[in-house]
């Protein structure tokens, strides 16, 4: 793509992130610490996103753009697109938990997905030109995760479309969009059926588990201390979290336990009582971070109508 004359036109799928507290960051920290956080996360969101068939277009401070099919027509691009957003999250969740911050202010992500035909192409300096996207999905990307708050994901209308049948979504008021005439449906993300990538192929799980991270806790009972947690997995059968592991209250076995599921709105209960039945450390502490673990959870004196409802829930 040597000129202008060899610029395509293609369905892509455009996200766009935005972090959220990011200048704060510059007003209480030295730049070296700001650079290894952020450094440390787009690394982690390039994986991601490459995982799911999709390529980080471009990183502009505190944000980043994502394309896929830019090269090559990628089946299922939403999907892939709003899996990636949902895993983005909960690793700025983890890391969030996991950083040692000189202050409390754990940064928050807003997301925006749209898709449809943009143009593929290269701008700048004959000498040295960069290739990029245009397009109208990119730009209502964009207005979608500047929109986003509280580590929200938005999708335009063409992506609830596509992602319907595997996805929890919940449909918004009609809105403007800054630039664009009329007014837009927008969908915000609340989960998204889990599938199992085998051989570079979707695979559908044996049962529909919905991926919805999000930060809970667990209060340990002995002590009352209370750790923030992600929540990997829940079901009939246990838990499965993320956690800081500090020195001074060291995670064990056997541990009697509540988890706080509030934030959830499970009908019928907020918490669930159980013990911790393991435990695996999953990352060293540095200078920059705490020791991460994962621990599972087996769940005390569980009702039938709780367990009915984990079984057909079932976070991922």
């Amino acid at each position: 793509m040597e000129n202008e004359s060899q610029a395509s036109e293609k369905t892509m799928v455009s996200l766009f992130a935005d972090f959220r507290g990011f200048s704060h960051m510059f007003d209480v920290l030295p730049a070296h610490k700001v650079y290894k956080f952020t450094n440390r996360y787009y690394q982690m969101a390039s994986k991601i996103i490459e995982r799911y068939k999709g390529e980080l277009n471009n990183i502009v401070g505190d944000g980043f753009v994502a394309i896929w099919g830019k090269d090559k027509v990628v089946p299922k691009a939403a999907f892939y697109a709003v899996r990636s957003a949902l895993e983005m999250r909960m690793a700025l969740l983890r890391q969030n938990i996991q950083y040692k911050w000189d202050a409390h202010f754990p940064l928050e992500i807003g997301v925006g997905v749209a898709m449809g035909k943009s143009l593929h192409c290269m701008v700048g300096p004959r000498e040295k030109p960069i290739d990029t996207v245009f397009g109208k999905p990119v730009i209502l990307a964009s207005r979608l995760g500047d929109t986003a708050k509280n580590n929200q994901i938005y999708v335009d209308e063409t992506v609830a479309n596509s992602i319907s049948r595997w996805a929890k979504l919940e449909k918004l008021p009609k809105t403007s969009i800054r630039g664009f005439k009329g007014s837009f449906s927008i969908y915000k993300v609340e989960g998204l059926m889990d599938f199992l990538l085998k051989n570079n192929e979707r695979r559908k799980s044996s049962y529909n588990r919905f991926v919805v991270p999000g930060i809970s806790a667990i209060v340990f009972k002995e002590s009352g201390i209370r750790k923030p947690a992600i929540l990997r997995n829940l079901s009939s059968s246990g838990a499965g979290i993320e956690i800081v592991q500090k020195d001074e209250s060291p995670v064990r076995k056997d541990a009697e336990i509540s988890l706080d599921l509030k934030r959830f709105e499970f009908p019928n209960f907020s918490t669930l009582d159980g013990r911790i039945v393991q435990v695996n450390t999953i990352s060293e502490e540095s200078a920059e971070e705490r020791s991460l673990s994962q621990v599972g959870i087996a769940f005390n004196d569980l009702q039938p109508d709780q367990r009915r409802i984990l079984e057909r829930f079932n976070i991922a």
